[in-house]
């Protein structure tokens, strides 16, 4: 049998030493994709499928399955592979093309490359298993012992068959059309940035996070732009001005291009990244501070959390919810995430203020009281007409004067005026 290691390709083993240890702490965003792209583009292209192993799951195959999958791509010869923002694909030799999304946990496996693993399961000698755990499809390839597999232990990723002529057109159908420029294939000019930020009224973080707007800038990506550009994340956009917008104009350009082209290798990133010095936010014994012993604060903006140095990034004028001028404007109130972590876009489109929204909820609970004073009173005045029994106890109020009040029925009220719990 033929040693592993003599199958370890130069181009793999010159880089082994460079697995990122940035992987173990945050999501796929635009340099990790372009490292999983530049890799499939060496171990991919140019090979055969020859069969093609799919799972049954119809969450993380989006309007396919893995039975059409499995049929549409054995057989089929990779001509290149793809990126754009954090979505990325395979160009076949005919339609349908693979397009992939790898959403919070999800990561190409290269069975002959171990530093293209994330979060690889490994055995008692270290050597990473296969086939690895959670896997949605695995390639086998023809003339080859090296297999592809696609995982996601959180099921949140997308995988896709495109049906388009041109494979290398995919950026122009959706999904991936309904995606702003990629800021390293497609830079963006000052002018363009200033247009778009014009056109907003929304938190700095949640305008860079937004892949309408900007593909490709994820949550760390975001708070690091942020940070160089010396803009605190709550700042809104509509209060940016120059240099702010040229700072920030640099800082996308550079930082993106960084993490392209270090394959999101933090052990490659510049000493002075915020990156470096972030994780660890909870834990025991560890510091979020950098080397000059400035500690690092969080804040949530658009139910992310972000990573920001206070005594470099002030917010630049008003924010809703804080004070103005020294009085008081109609704060917030706190509301439990319901959207995973998504930011919550309703109000901003509407204009509707948090504390609008409760004032008109309290309304009901005002004419309630008043009705339940009501029977209160009633079921303390004693009738001649009725018997004192429990079916007495259902009592109906109609027309109450209390701005029309429509009829209201209340059934199996305590005599403290209550109303009884649902069973």
């Amino acid at each position: 049998m033929t040693n592993a290691k003599s199958h370890v390709d130069p181009y793999i083993s010159a880089r082994a030493h460079t697995l990122s240890t940035s992987l173990y702490h945050k999501m796929p965003e635009i340099g990790e994709i372009a490292r999983i792209v530049k890799r499939l583009n060496h171990s991919l292209v140019g090979k055969t499928i020859c069969s093609v192993t799919a799972a049954d799951d119809n969450i993380v195959f989006k309007d396919t399955s893995g039975e059409n999958f499995k049929a549409a791509l054995e057989g089929r010869q990779v001509q290149a592979a793809k990126q754009w923002g954090k979505y990325f694909w395979l160009v076949m030799d005919r339609a349908p093309h693979p397009l992939m999304h790898f959403g919070m946990a999800g990561w190409i496996h290269i069975k002959n490359d171990p530093t293209g693993h994330y979060r690889a399961v490994k055995d008692e000698d270290g050597v990473p298993l296969w086939p690895p755990k959670y896997h949605k499809f695995i390639f086998k390839l023809k003339d080859s012992d090296d297999q592809i597999a696609f995982v996601d232990s959180r099921r949140l990723a997308r995988i896709r068959l495109i049906q388009h002529e041109d494979g290398h057109d995919i950026r122009n159908v959706p999904p991936v059309s309904e995606n702003g420029p990629d800021p390293v294939i497609e830079p963006i000019s000052l002018e363009w940035l200033q247009s778009n930020l014009a056109r907003k009224k929304v938190p700095v973080k949640t305008f860079l996070l937004d892949q309408h707007v900007l593909a490709g800038i994820g949550n760390w990506v975001g708070d690091e732009i942020l940070y160089h550009a010396r803009i605190h994340p709550e700042t809104y956009t509509n209060n940016l001005v120059e240099p702010h917008i040229t700072n920030l104009h640099k800082a996308i350009t550079s930082i993106t291009k960084t993490a392209v082209e270090t394959d999101a290798d933090s052990s490659k990133f510049p000493k002075n990244w915020l990156f470096l010095h972030r994780w660890g936010k909870g834990k025991k014994k560890v510091k979020q501070e950098l080397p000059s012993g400035e500690k690092i604060e969080f804040v949530s903006v658009g139910g992310r959390t972000s990573a920001y140095m206070p005594t470099l990034q002030k917010v630049l004028g008003p924010v809703p919810g804080t004070e103005v001028n020294g009085k008081p404007k109609g704060k917030k109130t706190k509301k439990k995430d319901t959207n995973n972590g998504s930011p919550d876009e309703s109000r901003e489109s509407t204009g509707q203020s948090l504390g609008e929204s409760e004032m008109e909820e309290e309304k009901p609970v005002v004419r309630k009281r008043k009705a339940i004073s009501k029977v209160k009173g009633d079921l303390e005045t004693p009738s001649s007409q009725e018997p004192d029994t429990k079916r007495n106890n259902k009592v109906k109020i109609e027309n109450t004067k209390d701005e029309g009040t429509s009829i209201a029925e209340t059934t199996g009220l305590r005599r403290s005026g209550r109303r009884k719990p649902e069973q």
